[in-house]
């Protein structure tokens, strides 16, 4: 059994009792860090209704809006009235299973990533389980996120010596160098005003421990507004390098800064985001047996606060089958091997 790992971003081999032992007990690493696992896209064909076929039919029948959420016989569901002899792409249903934890651990949290879908979808809260952190471990925890603090209080310093450095060196070359030299010095500022968020968001996370500690809560949601993506994506283009992706390294391009799915926007950050561009996403806890329902070209974000199991479908309705059209041609631009173009509508 294939899943990935959160805290890595990379594939890793278990076998499915350990698995769900690990969903049912929690899994640690060798430092008492929380392992994080997920299992997403499953089944990886489009044959959830024969692989588990009581599943669902038990699934669409708890779907609200048949009329556009039906697979089958959704008549305000535009991708059913494709013709049978055309390439139809997999709506699903598919199955999500990962773990999760209540705080934000700032490193390896349960999350979706920032991205967007082409397509609308609804998202159903099926199984959640709380695992009980013992006083020790939270203590153990909570002395690592300190030292993932300072090692990014340093990683950050260093990056602002280079503008320094590059800031020094630009004054002796005239103008061109004075243009740069005010990019670098706004930078700098920009982020001093912000404070060191990378340090706040890792170590003081007991607010927000606090605000989501819901029993019957299973998983954080963020959901921005389509006319929000230009200052979205200028936001996370200029906080580049605070985030974390493969392996925990700081993030040093992105193709495209929603597409790409590296960024997670952690409470800090969408403070920050309110406080220098305006915007905020809709903030909520799914519950079990909630549906939520994403627009098409919507960003948004997922951090699990409990180990869950969702299911998902996608489905086309007439109001958003324009927004549709032009993600197609949005991401056809993206690079061959871009992730966002694998299973997306033709």
């Amino acid at each position: 059994m294939e899943n990935s790992s959160v805290f890595n971003h990379n594939q890793v081999v278990i076998k499915i009792n350990q698995f769900f032992k690990g969903y049912l007990e929690g899994r640690f690493d060798s430092y008492s860090w929380p392992e994080i696992l997920k299992l997403k896209d499953w089944p990886p064909s489009n044959l959830f209704e024969e692989s588990l076929p009581r599943h669902g039919v038990e699934f669409i029948r708890c779907l609200p809006f048949k009329e556009y959420t039906h697979p089958h016989d959704g008549y305000l569901n535009l991708a059913t009235k494709l013709p049978k002899i055309s390439l139809k792409p997999d709506m699903g249903p598919k199955t999500y299973i990962a773990y999760g934890v209540a705080q934000e651990l700032g490193r390896g949290d349960s999350v979706t990533k920032l991205h967007c879908d082409m397509s609308d979808a609804v998202n159903v809260l099926t199984h959640e389980h709380g695992v009980t952190l013992r006083p020790k471990l939270l203590r153990t925890i909570k002395i690592l996120q300190m030292k993932h603090a300072e090692q990014d209080e340093t990683e950050m310093r260093g990056s602002k010596q280079i503008l320094n450095i590059m800031d020094e060196n630009s004054e002796k070359t005239g103008n061109l160098g004075e243009s740069v030299g005010k990019s670098s010095v706004k930078t700098s500022m920009s982020k001093k005003k912000g404070g060191n968020s990378s340090g706040k968001n890792k170590a003081d996370t007991s607010d927000e421990a606090a605000s989501v500690r819901d029993p019957e809560g299973g998983a954080l949601w963020d959901i921005f507004r389509r006319q929000d993506v230009p200052k979205l994506e200028e936001y996370v283009r200029k906080h580049l390098k605070e985030f974390r992706h493969i392996y925990c390294n700081q993030l040093s391009q992105v193709v495209h800064p929603i597409h790409d799915q590296t960024v997670y926007l952690s409470m800090e950050h969408k403070r920050k985001l309110k406080e220098e561009y305006g915007i905020e996403p809709w903030t909520f806890v799914q519950k079990l047996g909630d549906a939520v329902f994403i627009p098409a070209g919507c960003p948004h974000q997922v951090r699990n606060l409990k180990p869950c199991i969702k299911v998902a479908l996608d489905f086309v309705s007439p109001e958003n089958v324009q927004e549709c059209l032009r993600l197609t041609q949005e991401f056809r631009v993206l690079p061959q091997n871009h992730r966002a173009k694998e299973d997306k509508l033709e």
